[in-house]
């Protein structure tokens, strides 16, 4: 796959405007548009005690994961690596009046063994109100799924303190949806609280996904998430913003024989499956706090399965003229052995030197507190760069 078009393609927006570009005369369809030229390299890695370089899947380690959906994984033969989660994105929204109006996202990225190197459409749904001014919004498409507080803008690196959003955290196999959700807002009475509440359902099936093969299967490996049914529940007034969302599917995981044979691996098959998280935010003056809590459940014991996860997040910032430093930290773990797991401590510092543009500096610190009889990863120290934008 060809990367240099991306990174050329990408130095072209630097310190470009993020005023939306109207394509029509009328304004009716305008374009937007953010990117993210990250470059890192793990500085020293060991697992299982020792040092001594070893092999992880295809990847020669010490090495990290930063990316799950993507399996974006730096490794410390490479040095610094600029292909990993570099990306240039584009969104385009036709308005057809002042109640309808349709949207698509167009990512294009460095590392996509999801699709190959083609851009991927992230987003591309119809929003439609009964008025101008209605407090219901209805919606149907394709949508990133609302699991974590950044869903909405994970891979728009501007909008967040850090290079990335904590990997223990944020990233599964699946991470969208084709279907429809509904939504209301409004204020919360006299209060200076105003709220949001989603509904949503819909399906979505990642052949060949990255998360599964290449982290951990080896062969190609397919899963679907059908019958999604979720909620979200929103409220912000300025210095705090609390958000919990919850959520249930069947997943289905299989790898094909050469007759198109399924084999449905651990038993998952049609599998009710649930995801509930609860974030805790605060911006007040100089100082951000971010802090996020979730919990993965797919409990079957007529099946052996007892596949639960409990991850979590917490960070401190504070803005300082155009730098915001922040130290922070995440975790995640399994609960049935053998455990899976990692602790990772974070150093980071965004400078905002331009208009619409940041500068991001960060240093993990990444420790496995997997229980497997074979190097998950491993520990890691990694070294981030990050200029990322919106236009």
């Amino acid at each position: 796959m060809n990367k240099i078009p991306l990174v050329f393609a990408m130095t072209m927006f630097v310190g470009g405007s993020a005023a939306a570009i109207d394509l029509t005369s009328d304004g009716s369809l305008k374009l937007t548009g953010f990117y993210t030229l990250t470059a890192a390299k793990v500085l020293s890695g060991s697992a299982l005690g020792s040092s001594a370089p070893w092999t992880y899947q295809q990847w020669k380690c010490p090495c990290t994961i930063q990316t799950w959906e993507y399996a974006a994984v730096y490794e410390k033969s490479k040095g610094w690596q600029l292909d990993q989660e570099s990306l240039l994105g584009v969104q385009i929204k036709k308005e057809f009046s002042p109640t309808l109006a349709a949207t698509a996202q167009l990512v294009m990225r460095a590392n996509n063994p999801n699709h190959g190197s083609r851009p991927t459409v992230d987003w591309a749904y119809a929003s439609w109100q009964p008025s101008a001014d209605s407090k219901w919004t209805f919606q149907a498409g394709r949508f990133r799924i609302p699991l974590y507080y950044y869903s909405d803008y994970l891979y728009i690196g501007y909008a967040y303190p850090w290079v990335r959003p904590m990997p223990d955290v944020y990233g599964w196999p699946i991470y969208a949806y084709n279907g429809a959700n509904v939504s209301y807002r409004t204020q919360l009475g006299a209060s200076d609280w105003a709220a949001t509440a989603q509904v949503y359902t819909g399906s979505y099936t990642q052949r060949n996904n990255a998360y599964d093969t290449r982290i951990y299967w080896t062969d190609p490996t397919h899963e679907s998430w059908k019958g999604m049914v979720g909620a979200t529940f929103a409220a912000n007034n300025g210095v705090f913003d609390v958000r919990a969302m919850l959520m249930t599917y069947k997943d289905s995981l299989w790898q094909e024989s050469a007759d198109g044979v399924r084999n449905y691996l651990l038993n998952i098959h049609d599998q009710r499956t649930r995801i509930m998280g609860v974030s805790v935010n605060m911006d007040y003056k100089n100082w951000l706090v971010k802090t996020e809590v979730d919990r993965y459940e797919q409990v079957d014991a007529s099946k052996g399965l007892n596949g639960i996860y409990k991850y979590a997040l917490a960070s401190v910032g504070y803005q300082y003229g155009a730098f915001t430093p922040a130290l922070s930290m995440s975790r995640y773990r399994t609960v049935a052995a053998p455990i899976e797991g990692r602790n990772t401590q974070y150093v980071s510092l965004r400078w905002d030197f331009a208009k619409n543009t940041t500068l991001k500096l960060q240093y993990d610190i990444s420790k496995d507190k997997s229980e497997y009889s074979y190097p998950f990863f491993g520990d890691s120290k990694l070294m981030s760069v990050s200029l990322q934008g919106i236009f």
